[in-house]
């Protein structure tokens, strides 16, 4: 009789046991990350940045080489040096090909930077220019009438492989900047 009274008692304290904690609320589930849709960032540090558009004025020659034409093309930018990068290269494209002749083709550059007013052009030294110096003059003209319509270019500096030059096709001295008025 002690030991079925054992059992009786052992079996009550399992059923006590389990009948603990119903009352209890549910444990949570756990939850699946939410996915955000393609293209979104919450996160304002990797936020694509904000693209400007603008309308820039690029000077190419005529075919005689005799004046200087202009064309407005568009270009994007997020920040202003990528502007004056854009605009370097447009002076190579020009839109009406068989209208224009682009006086700064294939040129090659190491860096363009911008500081105090002054937009400083690092040239590659190969590279190699036949437009004699009246060509030479046009060539800097139509750099200096592109670069000048940015307020904020105050002058213009040649450098080469990172050093100072007196001229780019051997006609023209640009061993001082280029200045609005020059």
């Amino acid at each position: 009789m002690k030991k079925s009274r054992m059992i009786w008692v052992a079996a009550l304290a399992v059923l006590l046991m389990a009948g603990c904690g119903q009352n209890a609320a549910p444990a949570p589930q756990p939850t699946a990350p939410v996915e955000q849709p393609s293209g979104t960032n919450t996160d304002p540090s990797t936020a694509e940045p904000t693209l400007n558009k603008q309308v820039v004025t690029v000077y190419y020659s005529d075919g005689d080489l005799m004046e200087l034409q202009k064309e407005e093309q568009e270009i994007t930018f997020a920040e202003d040096i990528e502007k004056y990068k854009k605009t370097l290269s447009l002076l190579e494209k020009p839109t009406k090909a068989e209208e224009h002749f682009p006086l700064w083709k294939d040129f090659r550059y190491h860096d363009i930077t911008f500081a105090d007013g002054t937009l400083t052009i690092d040239a590659d030294s190969k590279n190699q220019y036949n437009l004699g110096s009246s060509g030479e003059g046009m060539a800097l003209d139509a750099l200096k009438k592109t670069f000048f319509q940015f307020p904020e270019v105050k002058q213009i500096v040649f450098l080469e492989d990172g050093k100072k030059v007196e001229s780019l096709m051997g006609h023209v001295d640009v061993s001082e900047p280029l200045t609005r008025d020059n």
